[in-house]
């Protein structure tokens, strides 16, 4: 887990997802026969002569500090009173809940010898908590989507025939996984692709019990394609749950709204309290969904 808790500490709201790009293009170099391509912050790391591609985002929700101490949100961010924030630019601060419908405003800033100061209109803001991880648990924020790039770095560690998209903009347009799909289908004609991303945790699909295929959410996959990667997952003996939604979305739904001929599939695992400072998932779900990462992407690979 110490590569995903480096991750969790990775300042990448949208827009703002270079350190994350850098940080990747750093661990990915290091694995043997991988070549990378950066588009913008956009980074496809490819083994061998991949025939599938796995989508990972990697920006998150924050905010930007807009005039008189406002927050404006970057996504769709669900803040508590008193979050703690940081900024881009070294600052620490508080959210304060409106009380009238204008939003929440940051409070209390201060610079890093804890010393009050003005924050800068236009700086971006994100959760400011710690990760940890205690009894089989992690707690942190924005294990959106950190754990869907964390399981994906994974499957790029292990499979000697595979491309992955660690693509930005998800939380907010969507841009980055359609501009790495058209690379992509251009340079190794990839029309397989998995979103490696995180779902809700729900009675149906609770924490602790596998990862998440999703039948459906906002969007449907190419049923042909489903199908086969529900009969691949069970023949994988992998701990897994099958999930329908009728709302939400991922970089699956960018895929779908792209003139691009590729089929994809939702796998990632269920987490409580998304968007919020404190979201939590099982560290079981977690290895679950880098293990089955890895295995369809290496059954995937030997057909179309």
């Amino acid at each position: 887990m110490e590569n995903l808790l480096s991750l969790l500490n990775i300042f990448s709201p949208t827009g703002d997802e270079s350190a994350a790009a850098d940080w990747l293009a750093a661990q990915t170099g290091g694995i043997a026969d991988v070549s990378l391509h950066r588009i913008g912050d956009n980074l496809i790391a490819a083994r061998g002569a991949p025939r599938v591609a796995i989508f990972a985002h990697t920006d998150t929700t924050g905010y930007t500090l807009g005039y008189h101490r406002r927050l404006i949100p970057i996504g769709a961010p669900a803040p508590r009173d008193r979050d703690k924030l940081r900024s881009s630019d070294g600052l620490t601060g508080r959210l304060r809940m409106a009380t009238q419908g204008e939003g929440p405003r940051l409070r209390r800033v201060r610079n890093a010898a804890g010393e009050k100061v003005e924050p800068t209109p236009g700086s971006r803001w994100v959760y400011a908590r710690q990760p940890r991880i205690e009894r089989g648990v992690i707690a942190a924020p924005y294990l959106d989507n950190r754990a869907g790039v964390w399981a994906a770095l994974e499957a790029l560690r292990r499979c000697p025939r595979v491309a992955v998209a660690f693509c930005t903009g998800e939380e907010r347009h969507g841009h980055g996984a359609r501009v790495c799909a058209e690379w992509l289908h251009r340079e190794f004609g990839i029309a397989q692709a998995i979103i490696a991303d995180v779902t809700w945790h729900t009675a149906d699909t609770p924490c602790g019990r596998g990862v998440a295929i999703s039948l459906r959410d906002a969007f449907s996959p190419r049923q042909v394609f489903l199908d086969r990667m529900l009969k691949l997952a069970a023949e994988s003996g992998i701990a897994h749950q099958r999930e329908i939604q009728s709302a939400g979305s991922s970089d699956g739904g960018h895929l779908l709204r792209s003139s691009l001929p590729i089929d994809w599939v939702f796998v990632g695992p269920p987490e409580k309290g998304p968007h919020t400072s404190r979201e939590r998932a099982a560290v079981v779900d977690l290895e679950a969904a880098a293990d089955l990462l890895a295995y369809l992407t290496d059954r995937l690979g030997e057909v179309n």
